[in-house]
């Protein structure tokens, strides 16, 4: 591709006298040079691995194996964590290309680390040695060993080489799936009257072509699409793109990925994935998920049929006595919108002009500050992948201006061609000890896809987008704020249906009159807040939608158990199934969701802890509620809890510690309007 002069600029700059917060990370490689730096870290890793495979039996301790298994491996990701994290945001598509390759050979090193029989006896010989261990050190070996045996250690030699081959494929099939979807560049052309509803400011920004407008599938344009343009075939037809997005490469790939996940599950004599992904999950086996959905489907759906009945009964109000009297996919964000309008006169575009995105990231960083006793400083000189990038350090509040740096953030906000789609918290560097006493500092980066700023106007966020920035940034928080000695532990690497349990726990924040009030200010002055009727009747219709929009979650987890216990031939229609059972809305005639649900790499088995960790979300802010939302004191112990620790003891442990009592659903249901039973 052809990268702008103010981009070549900008990256001979910032090779120039900027700061890096850590040797390995480097943002403008050639593609070429990503490869190689790919390519030479697993040789150092590799060589790192035979010096600990070739230590005899008498000679090995704590420090020399399963420590230093550990250390070998976190210096491997280190080595190569910007390189893979480039696929997700250089403006370069070689470079990204690259480092969509350095991702797939890295998971394949990672797949025949752990097939080493070599490694494997290392760390049983150790553990034969019978050395007490405690505490972090007990439970690193006892994941350790787990691991080796999950990777098929103890199978024959012909099906664990099976295994491998059928895990290197995987690797391969699910690196391409996701990079399918962020490549998509699909869009739809509207004449002005085909976007009618739109608000000016959307329509002034997009591009046009043969007389119409464009408008893509990111996130900044389907979304204020689907909430406001009230001509239902024009929302018919992006919805029904934004459905099929890569859905030509990929339905294929997931049909091979989900066979080839229940063989390798099979092969470690598990009876499916779900099975063999749940048994290091907080849940611990399909049965538990299943009850847990079940449970919380009985109690939504009462909510969700009475708020379906109320959208139908708007939908014949706008569209009159001869509208569809089937609610479509594509009526859900228009009417569900519309209603708090009508209902709570709650107009999502004119919240928007009260939430700058500048303002609100300022006002953010001083919540989280006060909150968890730290202190942010944006750094000028900073080595960056773009322009619109912005770097912090982050320091004890207690130790002054003066303190030094503990860890490290970027936040790269705004859509750009080629970039990851959504929103997310990627951990660069992971906090760890190191053997001379030092402690390697984290470092993370927040990358979301909000509206771009204008000539006329600065970015602005819906309420909806601010909730989404403090959940990620809560991820972030997890993964700086840790002080786990072993990077296996470390930050947000915690069990994957507690993960989202911090991060939702800070969604409340921005529910919080005092916060949200703080968190405004008019764009065109930004001493104007939201004013006081506005907010109330958000929080007044915080619970419009409770019972359609938590069954759409359990929508997702459950069309993903289902991939992952009993594979269906047809996806889509077992999704067009599922959907209609769970969610009462039905899926588009020739759409195919799952060829863009991306969490079903990385989250596979596993979607339903955005639920599960919810329940326990709520739970956790119950503290907050009782002791103030701003209580330092609680904010204190939140962080050392739960954040500093990371996995380094059970979740179920941290979370005990820091409720003083047993997890209890009680909160959760009565955050979204429900009774506790």
């Amino acid at each position: 591709m052809k990268i702008p002069l103010f981009l070549l600029l900008f990256c001979a700059a910032a090779r120039a006298g900027t700061f890096v917060p850590a040797p390995a990370l480097n943002y403008d490689p050639t593609p070429a040079a990503l490869l190689q730096d790919c390519r030479d870290a697993q040789k150092r890793a590799a060589s790192a691995l035979a010096g600990l495979s070739s230590l005899s039996q008498t000679s090995r301790t704590f420090d020399n194996t399963p420590w230093a298994f550990d250390g070998i491996l976190a210096q491997l990701n280190e080595d190569t964590a910007s390189g893979q994290f480039l696929k997700s945001v250089s403006v370069s598509s070689a470079v990204r290309a690259a480092g969509n390759d350095c991702e797939t050979e890295i998971g394949k090193f990672s797949i025949d680390v752990f097939s080493r029989e070599d490694l494997y006896k290392a760390l049983k010989d150790y553990a034969a040695k019978g050395e007490p261990l405690r505490g972090d050190a007990a439970r690193l070996l006892e994941k350790q060993l787990l691991d080796f045996r999950r990777s098929g250690l103890e199978l024959p030699r012909e099906e664990r080489e099976q295994l491998t081959l059928t895990r290197k494929r995987l690797t391969e099939l699910e690196s391409r799936f996701s990079r399918n979807i962020n490549e998509s560049k699909d869009s739809a052309l509207f004449t002005r009257a085909e976007m009618d509803g739109a608000p000016e400011d959307f329509v002034s920004r997009l591009e046009k072509a043969d007389g119409k407008y464009k408008v893509t599938l990111d996130y900044p344009d389907y979304f204020p699409f689907m909430d406001n343009v009230r001509v239902g075939a024009s929302r018919k037809v992006l919805e029904g793109k934004f459905n099929n997005r890569a859905s030509r490469e990929n339905l294929p790939l997931l049909g091979e990925i989900l066979t080839l996940r229940k063989k390798a599950a099979r092969i470690l004599g598990y009876q499916t994935h779900a099975h063999y992904v749940l048994e290091q999950r907080m849940a611990k086996d399909p049965a538990t998920v299943k009850a847990f959905i079940d449970r919380l489907k009985k109690r939504l759906r009462p909510l969700a049929e009475d708020e379906l009945q109320t959208l139908l009964a708007l939908k014949r109000v706008f569209e009159g006595k001869d509208a569809d009297p089937v609610f479509r996919a594509w009526d859900w964000r228009f009417y569900d919108n519309q209603l708090k309008r009508v209902r709570y006169s709650v107009d999502e575009q004119k919240i928007r002009e009260y939430f700058p995105a500048d303002l609100v990231t300022e006002q953010m960083l001083e919540v989280y500050q006060k909150l968890l006793g730290v202190k942010f400083k944006r750094i000028e000189n900073g080595a960056l992948w773009h322009p619109d990038v912005r770097f912090y350090a982050v320091s004890d509040a207690a130790s002054g201006a003066s303190g030094e740096p503990f860890a490290y953030f970027y936040m790269d906000l705004f859509p750009r061609e080629g970039k990851y789609k959504h929103a997310a918290a990627f951990d660069l560097i992971k906090g760890r000890s190191l053997p001379d006493g030092t402690y390697r500092k984290p470092v993370a980066a927040i990358v979301a896809n909000f509206d771009k700023p204008a000539a006329d106007r600065p970015s602005l966020l819906t309420h909806g987008e601010v909730e989404t920035f403090f959940h990620e940034f809560g991820h972030i928080m997890h993964q700086t704020l840790t002080r786990a000695r072993f990077s296996r532990f470390s930050g947000s690497e915690v069990a994957r249906d507690f993960v989202e349990g911090p991060s939702q726990m800070l969604e409340n924040w921005v529910w919080d009159p005092a916060v949200l009030s703080s968190l405004s200010g008019h764009y065109q002055d930004r001493s104007k807040k939201l004013p006081k009727e506005m907010l109330d009747k958000m929080i007044a219709a915080r619970n419009a939608d409770s019972g359609l929009f938590n069954l759409r979650q359990l929508n997702f987890g459950s069309i993903d158990q289902l991939y992952h216990t009993t594979p269906p031939s047809d996806t889509s229609a077992a999704y067009a199934k599922v959907m209609k059972e769970v969610f009462l809305i039905p899926m588009s005639e020739g759409t195919h969701p799952e060829a863009g649900f991306g969490h079903l790499m990385g989250y596979d088995a596993g979607y339903y802890g955005y639920m599960w960790s919810k329940v326990y979300a709520q739970d956790m802010f119950s503290r907050f509620e009782a002791e103030g939302v701003m209580n330092p004191a609680i904010g204190a112990d939140y962080r050392r809890k739960i954040l500093e620790v990371g996995s380094s003891h059970e979740e179920m442990e941290s979370l005990k510690s820091f409720l003083g009592r047993e997890p209890k659903e009680d909160a959760f249901l009565r955050s979204i309007g429900l009774k506790a039973d």
